[in-house]
């Protein structure tokens, strides 16, 4: 599976023209869940609607640099999701108040599509960075360096199959686990029923794009049960982070969300952190043990690489190569291993060496000397974030 982490928390692109405005805690979090994003997956897809409204809270937010940064360095996508699904909450009268009795006249749920003009990546990035003052030709240069950044990510029918699919289980009864049971006609449904519908409407919009594109997501679609085992394989992307949470704790380290709320590190300290030269390892290898959801189990393996790496570097082989680095000898290691620092060292030690012949013939491509000095460990990336929490 892809690290790829599928974010929708900005706008919802089923809710056609929803501008984001959130409490300023929620927007915190917004983007503390963005910063940790950035650091434990290769990459992030940022949900949009035809608005793009999401580019625009980026923006206003982060500033154009930041984002226009992230953007090139191929940190974040974006997507405009095509399908989309409503519900009425009655007309407004003249007086301004809302005639709710109109909606018993109407489906509970409908889906339906954005049309190609509204899914044109370039229109839909003009429309957010019309709202800056921006001169053309910049406005132009970010169109080019934004668009190929956009992904397709949905099927056009999806949004009309999820509503069919969703009156079908009401009409089924299969609904009564979440507080729908079938009670009345679907047109009958009042309008708290009807957003009930909305929303496991939305659930399972966005989980079936996420299965169908195998990203990871932070949301936890288990509730889903009546679509629960086409879900199951969804990257459990909230496991990663609680894992890494529960990491930091024992390496006496707030979480990555707790240390960007503390503005500890901010959005442009991703660039100088995502270049780590551990920060790549760890994230592959978080990615391959962290959806457990037992987090024992992701401490102990987290525990048994450093304790693998220390006994490697215990160990006879390990001490020659830590020795030959840490005294220079970074020319032909594979050669100085198998031959001049056998020499070097006389007959006792030649006895050692000569086992690691074949091992240290292949040194060179199996270890380079950045690599030894990052130990090839989780830990190491640990420890280089916290170096640079304390500058």
């Amino acid at each position: 599976m892809n690290n790829i982490v599928y974010n929708n928390s900005i706008t919802n692109s089923s809710i056609i023209g929803k501008i984001p405005n959130f409490p300023q805690e929620e927007e915190k979090l917004i983007f503390a869940n963005i910063f940790e994003q950035l650091l434990l997956f290769d990459k992030l897809v940022l949900n949009t609607d035809y608005e793009n409204y999401t580019l625009s809270f980026l923006i206003s937010k982060l500033g154009l640099a930041t984002v226009e940064r992230l953007i090139a360095s191929n940190y974040i996508n974006f997507s405009i999701k095509s399908s989309v699904i409503f519900t009425s909450t009655g007309k407004q009268k003249n007086d301004g108040t809302i005639d709710t009795s109109s909606i018993y006249s109407q489906p509970p749920i409908v889906g339906g599509v954005l049309s190609d003009n509204e899914l044109d990546p370039e229109t839909n990035i003009y429309k957010a960075l019309r709202r800056f003052n921006i001169d053309k030709s910049n406005r132009n240069r970010l169109i080019k360096i934004i668009t190929p950044k956009y992904i397709k990510i949905d099927n056009m029918k999806l949004g009309v199959d999820t509503t069919k699919f969703i009156i079908d289980s009401y009409t089924n009864n299969t609904l009564a686990k979440v507080g729908l049971p079938f009670l009345k006609d679907p047109f009958d449904l009042d309008i708290v029923e009807r957003q009930k519908l909305l929303e496991l409407g939305h659930s399972i919009l966005e989980a079936g794009i996420i299965n169908k594109n195998g990203f990871k997501s932070y949301n936890n679609y288990n509730h889903l049960e009546i679509v629960e085992q086409s879900f199951e394989n969804i990257g459990k992307a909230y496991h990663i982070s609680e894992n890494v949470s529960e990491i930091l704790r024992i390496e006496n380290t707030p979480d990555l969300k707790e240390i960007y709320l503390q503005n500890s590190f901010n959005m442009s300290d991703i660039f100088k952190l995502r270049h780590l030269k551990s920060a790549k390892y760890f994230r592959k290898w978080i990615n391959e043990v962290g959806e457990n959801s037992n987090a024992k189990e992701v401490t102990e393996a987290y525990i048994a690489e450093i304790k693998n790496a220390k006994r490697f570097f215990d160990s006879a082989k390990g001490k020659i190569i830590k020795h030959t680095v840490l005294f220079g000898a970074t020319a032909g290691l594979g050669g100085l291993i198998a031959g001049s620092l056998g020499l070097a060292l006389g007959a006792a030690a030649k006895t050692i060496v000569d086992p690691a012949v074949d091992y240290g013939l292949g040194m060179i491509e199996e270890f380079t000397v950045d690599r030894l000095l990052e130990g090839k460990n989780p830990k190491i990336f640990i420890d280089k974030m916290k170096e640079e929490l304390k500058k």
